[in-house]
C-alpha cells in the first residue's frame, strides 16, 4: 500500500488527476450500481403500483355507478309494483274496497239502496269482482260519484249503468227530480293462481 501511495505521489499533476478521475468514477460506478439501481427500481415499483391503484380506483368507481343505476332502477321497478298492487292488489281486499265506494257515495250526497257482492270471475292476469249497487239522488249527485270512484287508486269499472227518475206521488211539480242508478262496480285483483301452460 505504502509502495503505491509512492508511486502515486511520484506521478506529475495530469497523471495524479488521471488517478483521480479514475477513483471517482470507480467509487461513483459502485454507489450508483449499489445504491441509486436498487432506489430507481424501488421507485419504478412504486409508480406501477400507484398506476395499478388508480386503474383499480376507476374500476371501482365505474362497478359504483353501474350500482347506483342499477339500484336506482330496482327502486323504480319496485315503487311502480307497489302503484300496480294499489291499483290491481293480490288479494281481495272487499271490505276495504266496498267501505270506500260506500264512503264516495255519502261524500257525493248519494242514498244507498242496494249494495251486493257476486261470485268473482276468473280471468287469465286476472279476477274480476262484481259489486251490484243501487243508490238514489239527483243526476249531479250520480255523476260526482262516478267522478269520486275513476279517481280511486283501485281499478273500478262501472257496467250495466241504468238510471231511471224516480217521482214520488206527493212531489210537488217544481221539485227537483230524484234518479236512482243501478250498476256494477268492478274491481279486481290479480290472479296468483294463473293456469300453467305445460311444456
Amino acid at each position: 500500500m505504502n509502495d503505491l501511495m509512492a508511486k502515486l505521489l511520484k506521478l506529475k499533476t495530469p497523471g495524479k488527476i488521471g488517478v483521480l478521475i479514475v477513483v471517482v468514477a470507480v467509487f461513483t460506478f459502485g454507489f450508483n450500481s449499489m445504491f441509486l439501481g436498487d432506489v430507481e427500481d424501488g421507485i419504478a415499483a412504486a409508480i406501477g403500483q400507484r398506476d395499478a391503484l388508480r386503474e383499480e380506483r376507476a374500476s371501482y368507481e365505474r362497478r359504483k355507478a353501474e350500482y347506483m343505476t342499477y339500484r336506482n332502477e330496482l327502486n323504480q321497478l319496485q315503487e311502480q309494483q307497489r302503484e300496480l298492487l294499489r291499483a290491481l292488489p293480490k288479494e281481495q281486499e272487499i271490505p276495504s274496497f266496498v267501505g270506500s265506494i260506500q264512503e264516495q257515495a255519502e261524500l257525493s250526497g248519494l242514498e244507498m239502496l242496494n249494495l251486493a257482492i257476486d261470485e268473482e270471475i276468473p280471468e287469465q292476469l286476472y279476477i274480476k269482482i262484481p259489486v251490484k249497487m243501487e243508490v238514489r239522488g239527483s243526476y249531479h249527485a250520480v255523476t260526482r260519484f262516478f267522478k269520486n270512484i275513476a279517481q280511486l287508486r283501485r281499478i273500478v269499472n262501472v257496467e250495466n249503468l241504468s238510471l231511471t227518475p224516480e217521482r214520488k206521488p206527493n212531489d210537488a211539480e217544481d221539485a227537483p227530480v230524484k234518479l236512482v242508478a243501478k250498476f256494477i262496480a268492478a274491481t279486481f285483483r290479480y290472479n296468483d293462481n294463473k293456469p300453467q301452460t305445460g311444456g
